[in-house]
């Protein structure tokens, strides 16, 4: 399991990473990836957060998920810039 430190930021950021690597390259590994994501403690994304359903399906399903994030890897799992700065201002919020 990779440290605290990794430039992840989090257990939950590095296996969400693998998750999204995996689906991007049509692994079955996606799945197991997911399972050891959610094995993680995380708190949830509060039901009002900007794009929640959108960030769920894309793997974002807690505060630790998120942190750490940048602009340029929501837009690389599908959100626009509008919509990347408006995520990251509401988890700056928390």
């Amino acid at each position: 399991m990779p440290s605290q430190s990794s430039s992840l930021g989090s257990p939950r950021r590095y296996y969400l990473a693998k998750r999204h690597a995996a689906k991007a390259q049509n692994s079955d590994l996606t799945d197991s990836w997911k399972y050891k994501q959610l094995q993680e403690p995380g708190t949830a994304l509060p039901d009002d957060f900007p794009c929640v359903t959108d960030l769920e399906v894309k793997g974002y399903v807690a505060v630790e998920d998120l942190t750490g994030a940048s602009e340029k890897e929501l837009k690389q799992q599908g959100f626009s810039k509008a919509e990347a700065e408006t995520i990251l201002a509401a988890l700056s919020a928390l």
